[in-house]
C-alpha cells in the first residue's frame, strides 16, 4: 500500500490510498473496501431507532359525534336600582319583551326631585355670592381669600347638584337592550335596597347552544374549528335544523366530569318556538373540503411537539426512514382519531416511539 508521510498529506495521495485499498485482496479474494462498505451498513442498522408502526385505515362512512345541549340567551343580567326607595311603577310582566331604552321600573321620584331642586338653589346662590366677591376683588375692596372661598363654595355646589340629579336619575331602570323578561324579581309597591335584583332580563338578539365537550375533542375544536361542521336539532321544534358557529370556549374544565363548556351561537334567523333552556341535539361533522378519502390511525400517532399544524411520521419501507407529514384531524374514535386530509388508505405511521426523530431519520420497525 502507498505510504504518505502524515504531516503533508494531499489529496493526491488520498485518492491513492483509496485506489490501493479498493484493489488490495482480502483473504478469500474478497475486496476490503468491499467489507468495510459491510460494516458501514451494519452500523448504521445497529443505530437505528426502534419504532412501533401503523397502517392508515379506511375510516367507516359515519363519521359524527352526537352531543347534548341546551339553548342559552346571548346574556343573562340582573337589573337592581342604585337607591333605596318604594317601587312606585313597574310596567312588565314575565315573558315581555322590551326595546332597548323601554322603562321596566320606576321608584317614587318625589324625595329625588326634591334634592335635585335644593341643590340647585344651593347652586344659585353659591354662584351670586362668587359673582360678588369676583366683582369686589376687581375693584380691590375684598380680599383675596373671600374669593377664593366663594369659588370653593360654588365648586362644592356644583358637585352636590350633579350628585342629586343622579340619584334621581337612578330611581329609573331602563332595558340596556332589546331584551326578553326573563322573571320579575320584585313587585310595585315594595320598598327595595340597593343591589336587589328586581329584573332578569335575556338578550335573545343571537341565541346560543352550550355544550359541554370531552377533552379529546374540545382540543381539536379549539385548535382547527374549522375542520368541524356543527348542527343542532330541538325537541320542541320539530324539523327545524340549525347551522352552528363557534362562540365561547370556557378553557376551564369541569373538575367532575373533565369536560369543557362551548358556546355556539345558531346562525341565521332561529326559529321562533326556540327558548332558552330548551335542549338541543348537536351533531359534529368533520369538513374535508377535498375528494379525499379520510383514514383512522391510533391516536398516538400523532406529533403532539409540532409548533404548526399536526403531523405524523410517514415509513418509508424500501429506505427504511420515516419524514414527517403536516395532516388536517378530525374526531377522534376509541383510542383512534380521523385524519381528513394528508394520508392515503395502507401508510404506514409511526405510532410510537416518534420522539427526537428526524426527517430520513432510519428506523427499525418493532419486532422485525
Amino acid at each position: 500500500m502507498t505510504s504518505c508521510n502524515w504531516r503533508a498529506v494531499t489529496s493526491t495521495c488520498l485518492l491513492l490510498s483509496v485506489a490501493a485499498l479498493s484493489v488490495a485482496p482480502g483473504p478469500g479474494g474478497t475486496a476490503v473496501l468491499a467489507q468495510a462498505d459491510n460494516d458501514s451498513s451494519a452500523g448504521q442498522d445497529q443505530t437505528a431507532v426502534t419504532v412501533d408502526l401503523a397502517r392508515a385505515a379506511p375510516a367507516e362512512t359515519s363519521r359524527t359525534r352526537n352531543f347534548v345541549g341546551r339553548v342559552a340567551p346571548r346574556r343573562t343580567v340582573d337589573l337592581a336600582f342604585q337607591v333605596s326607595g318604594q317601587i312606585l311603577e313597574m310596567p312588565i310582566s314575565n315573558g315581555d319583551t322590551r326595546q332597548q331604552g323601554a322603562l321596566l321600573a320606576r321608584l317614587d321620584t318625589v324625595d329625588f326631585e326634591l334634592a335635585v331642586e335644593q341643590a340647585r338653589t344651593a347652586y344659585d346662590l353659591a354662584e351670586i355670592e362668587f359673582n360678588r366677591a369676583s366683582q369686589l376683588a376687581e375693584r380691590e375692596a375684598a380680599a383675596q381669600a373671600r374669593l377664593d372661598q366663594a369659588r370653593a363654595d360654588r365648586n362644592q355646589a356644583r358637585i352636590a347638584l350633579r350628585e342629586a340629579e343622579r340619584r334621581l336619575g337612578q330611581a329609573t331602570i331602563t332595558a340596556p337592550f332589546d331584551a326578553l323578561v326573563a322573571r320579575v324579581l320584585a313587585e310595585p309597591f315594595i320598598n327595595t335596597t340597593p343591589s336587589q335584583p328586581v329584573v332578569r332580563l335575556q338578550d335573545v338578539s343571537e341565541l346560543r347552544v352550550i355544550v359541554s365537550l370531552p377533552e379529546e375533542i374540545a382540543a381539536l375544536a379549539r385548535a382547527n374549528g374549522d375542520s368541524f361542521g356543527f348542527t343542532a336539532t330541538f325537541p320542541a321544534a320539530s324539523g327545524y335544523e340549525a347551522t352552528l358557529a363557534l362562540r365561547e370556549f370556557v378553557t376551564e374544565a369541569d373538575p367532575v366530569a373533565q369536560t369543557y363548556q362551548v358556546e355556539f351561537a345558531i346562525t341565521g334567523e332561529a326559529d321562533p318556538r326556540l327558548l332558552p333552556g330548551m335542549t338541543a341535539k348537536v351533531i359534529g361533522v368533520p369538513k374535508t373540503g377535498t375528494d379525499e378519502a379520510p383514514v383512522v390511525i391510533p391516536v398516538g400517532a400523532v406529533d403532539t411537539t409540532s409548533d404548526t399544524d399536526p403531523r405524523v411520521w410517514v415509513f418509508d419501507p424500501e429506505q427504511s426512514t420515516v419524514s414527517p407529514r403536516n395532516v388536517t384531524l378530525g374526531l377522534p374514535r376509541e383510542g383512534n382519531i380521523v385524519v381528513l386530509k394528508g394520508l392515503a388508505p395502507g401508510d404506514r405511521v409511526v405510532s410510537a416511539g416518534w420522539t427526537g426523530l428526524t426527517d430520513g431519520a432510519q428506523v427499525r420497525p418493532s419486532g422485525r
